[in-house]
């Protein structure tokens, strides 16, 4: 692994994992925040995958999708499902009449900004570049629909502690090593053969 491969692996750490269980715990957050750090994610993915099929492109390899491609279908699904997490944010409490207390995403729109231009800047740095991982990029789309949407609506309809969102924390981070453990054996495979 390259040092900018630990370096963007140890920054999702941190912001994906430590920073909503601090949220939890210290900061009185309940699940909105997490779920609106989840789905910034996906952009900040996406635009790894875009700058990493550009690279590989301008390099002469085969990237398979074309990037603009990508960027263009993969920002129109993005975009959507973006307001769908924003409805969901807003509107969960009201439908099933949890009381929430209104919290302001800036911090956590500012963490996610720095080390999404830090991730940018990484793989815009990485040498050689990493591997496109279009699918990556698609299959977080679906984690996060398929897992916490709906660890949320069932934390919502059944109207569960602020502190139940841990288990969205835990279960983003085993998709995370999941997702790097099959990556890493795919590497592996293709490198062997």
């Amino acid at each position: 692994m390259t040092p900018h491969r630990s370096g963007a692996i140890a920054l999702d750490v941190a912001l994906y994992l430590v920073l909503p269980l601090v949220g939890l715990f210290v900061w009185g957050w309940d699940w909105r925040p997490i779920v609106l750090l989840y789905w910034l994610e996906n952009v900040t993915i996406g635009g790894v995958t875009f700058i990493t099929l550009r690279r590989r492109a301008a390099a002469g390899e085969p990237v398979g999708m074309p990037a603009s491609f990508f960027v263009m279908h993969y920002g129109i699904f993005t975009f959507v499902h973006g307001v769908f997490v924003i409805v969901l944010i807003s509107l969960i409490p009201v439908i099933t009449n949890t009381p929430a207390a209104p919290f302001d995403p800036l911090w956590v729109v500012l963490a996610w900004v720095l080390t999404t231009l830090i991730q940018w800047f990484l793989a815009l740095r990485a040498d050689p570049p990493q591997p496109a991982g279009v699918g990556r990029a698609y299959a977080r789309v679906i984690a996060l629909h398929l897992t916490i949407l709906g660890a949320v609506w069932l934390i919502a309809a059944f109207g569960l502690p602020a502190i139940v969102a841990v288990f969205l924390v835990v279960l983003h981070a085993v998709i995370d090593i999941a997702g790097l453990v099959l990556g890493a054996r795919l590497t592996r495979t293709r490198v062997a053969s």
